[in-house]
């Protein structure tokens, strides 16, 4: 299996397609495989690197705290690994804050900039509920299936739940295959807590996509207009019927506002150098 070592850890990742590099991050919890919507369609048109976080799935943990400027090293050491001076990001939740801080510390390594729920966190960022905080935080305690199950409906919208099984049964194939441990999830929470990318965001210089599910109870959509409006220039989206991860319940409209953003961006990227 391919791995990278890359800032004291061994970092599990794939390559899939060809053209030009397109970095694709997860959040809590998740690994690789979970971009199983995206990759197919991704790939057809760009160079898709997704890989493992540290300590997650087939990802080494070498031990200690990290914080989420920690995995945006590692998001960069990999790009530096695999010799890709610069790429299109794709990241969503935890996913989402890594990229915020590697489009503010290497600006130069980003060209367009997709962040699907996500907040920038500290006292700007909309929280949760009270009931949606206590399911996750049972979760990330013990990393329990049946914690797991519970904390489903911070992830999914009662009607995926209720009456899609088809869209649910891969996505917890994906996670049964590789479960996180509670001390890992423990870190990434930690990590979470610590981001906090308000004042900085007005520096992004990458054209910028905003996505979120309307139905997202665990990084609510305000988010998603606080990030829209403190990125310059940047565009907000709004996919309906989609909770925290639209990415696997809404792929096809997900899918498609990703890839017209991008080519929008190669566009201009084209219609510049010419």
């Amino acid at each position: 299996m391919p791995y990278a070592n890359v800032n004291g850890a061994e970092i599990y990742y794939e390559i899939h397609g060809e053209g030009y590099p397109l970095l694709l991050i997860r959040g809590l919890g998740s690994n690789a495989d979970h971009w199983y919507p995206q990759v197919p369609a991704f790939s057809r048109r760009y160079r898709v690197i997704v890989f493992d976080n540290r300590g997650i799935a087939r990802s080494r943990d070498p031990g200690g705290s990290f914080t989420i400027g920690t995995m945006a090293d590692d998001a960069l050491g990999l790009l530096e690994a695999l010799s890709i001076p610069r790429a299109h990001v794709t990241a969503l939740s935890m996913g989402g804050m890594i990229a915020q801080v590697l489009a503010l510390s290497h600006p130069e390594r980003l060209n367009g900039l997709v962040l699907a729920c996500t907040h920038c966190g500290g006292e700007h960022a909309v929280r949760p509920s009270d009931d949606v905080r206590a399911l996750m935080g049972r979760y990330i305690a013990t990393a329990s299936p049946e914690d797991a199950a519970r904390a489903a409906p911070c992830l999914f919208t009662r009607k995926t739940l209720e009456e899609a099984q088809h869209l649910l049964r891969p996505y917890l194939e994906a996670s049964a295959r590789y479960r996180p441990s509670a001390e890992i999830l423990q870190k990434q929470w930690t990590a979470i807590q610590g981001h906090d990318t308000w004042a900085g965001l007005p520096r992004i210089q990458a054209p910028t996509l905003v996505l979120t599910g309307d139905e997202d109870v665990l990084v609510p959509p305000e988010n998603t207009k606080i990030l829209a409006q403190r990125i310059p220039g940047a565009e907000a989206l709004v996919i309906p019927g989609g909770a925290h991860q639209f990415l696997v319940e809404r792929a096809e409209a997900s899918n498609r506002a990703v890839l017209e953003f991008l080519d929008s961006v190669d566009t201009g990227k084209m219609e510049r150098q010419g």
